[in-house]
């Protein structure tokens, strides 16, 4: 026990006096801005930009910064005062509303802002609802992969039997987010209640006297709703800056999900004894091919960018940009080009369009390329390659699974030249 009172250990309001508590502030209304972007699917260089020029409006000299793809580290400095703060995002969830109002944000920052003001506002953005209620995702993702089944030659009853799968199946997804399910474990079941009520589906069809449906063609789209487009293009753009942290670990993620949905399109696939390779010819000629192509592509764009919260306005720029290059990327193979050459001059198509339509809808431009683009990612052949290596058919598996990631890569690479003509930061290397 103390007997000298010059001994006595300092209450709490003393403590607080010895800390630096406005730099403290500014650092965590830096970091915290950073999490809510990047919890909301931003790649690691886009929320590194944003936090450093919030940081600099807040009067931080220096910020050093680490984003992966579920954590921040970021060190700041002004004067002789330094800090390091950490933070996780346990559960990230795409929303393409969200980055655009963080962005804006750090645009609208001006120098010198209290650290409160910002936090209210980051109270603001955090606190709004989903944009769009349970119902009008479900449809976007029925929808969107109608349109698939479509582009993969699927005809009417195909087209009808994804559409409730994938409504049943984005049901069930939503409601097991909702109770934190292990996510691989949420994508086999999700997968799996879609097959099997694709194959139910048409099965009943086909009871009723229809033409039988495609089911090997047309099986694949009823799980493309799964595909994890942000995580693979955000990742492919985080390595095209040396960002290997951020980029490997989203690229791996993507896989493992692509590897579960793969798993569920096989079981189900080996169950009832049905074909999930197969391929179909297109059932129209031209130039009514090309009509449904660009119909199908506007509504399958506009259906992934809705089910990623993106408000109304930037998500039919996004359909438009996407559709018209998703059908010139069509028919440079129809006219005999390689598939990963369409796909690298769409991916600079799209890009070209959303940095000349971005500045009109006030949106970033990650959403308007990732719906844009993610029509054209090659998810069928990925299940497809999957199945063909569990079923041991090397042949199948080497050409789909070949040909799915130079199409992914060829993507990235016509993102990353259209960013590199028309961003200044991207023509230089990464300092990080």
């Amino acid at each position: 026990m103390r007997d000298d009172p010059s001994e006595a250990v300092p209450d709490g309001t003393a403590e607080l006096h010895l800390e630096p508590v406005r730099f403290i502030a500014r650092t965590d209304a830096v970091l915290r801005l950073g999490t809510l972007m990047l919890g909301a699917g931003a790649s690691s260089a886009r929320v590194r930009d944003t936090m450093d020029r919030t940081a600099r409006a807040l009067g931080l000299e220096r910020l050093e910064s680490r984003v992966g793809m579920t954590d921040i580290v970021i060190t700041a400095q002004r004067g002789q005062l330094f800090r390091t703060r950490v933070a996780e995002v346990r559960h990230p969830v795409v929303n393409s509303e969200r980055i655009a109002e963080v962005m804006h944000l750090s645009h609208r920052v001006a120098d010198g802002v209290a650290p409160d003001e910002l936090q209210r506002e980051l109270d603001r953005i955090e606190r709004m609802p989903p944009r769009y209620p349970t119902a009008v995702r479900v449809a976007a993702a029925a929808a969107a992969c109608t349109a698939f089944a479509f582009l993969n030659n699927g005809g009417w009853a195909e087209c009808l039997s994804v559409a409730l799968a994938v409504a049943l199946g984005q049901y069930v997804r939503i409601r097991g987010a909702r109770l934190q399910v292990n996510e691989f474990l949420l994508v086999f079941l999700s997968a799996s209640t879609a097959l099997l009520t694709f194959l139910g589906v048409s099965h009943l069809i086909e009871l009723l006297g229809a033409p039988s449906p495609q089911y090997g063609a047309a099986l694949t789209s009823a799980v493309l709703y799964l595909v994890p487009g942000f995580p693979l293009v955000t990742g492919a753009l985080d390595l095209a800056r040396l960002d290997l942290n951020a980029g490997v670990n989203r690229v791996v993620y993507a896989g493992l999900v692509l590897l579960s949905t793969g798993c569920a399109v096989w079981a189900v696939a080996a169950i009832f004894q049905t074909s999930a390779v197969a391929v179909a010819a297109p059932a129209l000629g031209e130039p009514l091919l090309s009509l449904g192509r660009l119909i199908a592509g506007f509504v399958g764009v506009m259906g992934f960018a809705l089910l990623f919260s993106t408000p109304w306005r930037t998500a039919l720029a996004a359909a438009a940009i996407g559709t018209v290059a998703n059908v010139g990327r069509l028919l440079m193979i129809d006219h005999g080009a390689m598939q990963p050459v369409a796909a690298a001059a769409a991916g600079v198509a799209v890009g070209f369009g959303a940095f000349a339509v971005s500045r009109f809808v006030r949106s970033p431009r990650i959403t308007l390329t990732v719906p844009a683009v993610l029509i054209m990612v090659p998810g069928a052949s990925a299940y497809r390659a999957i199945v063909g290596t569990i079923e041991g058919d090397t042949i199948s598996a080497v050409q789909y699974g070949v040909t799915a990631v130079f199409v992914v890569v060829a993507l990235a690479v016509g993102l990353t030249v259209a960013r590199v003509v028309t961003e200044r930061e991207w023509q230089r290397p990464s300092a990080r």
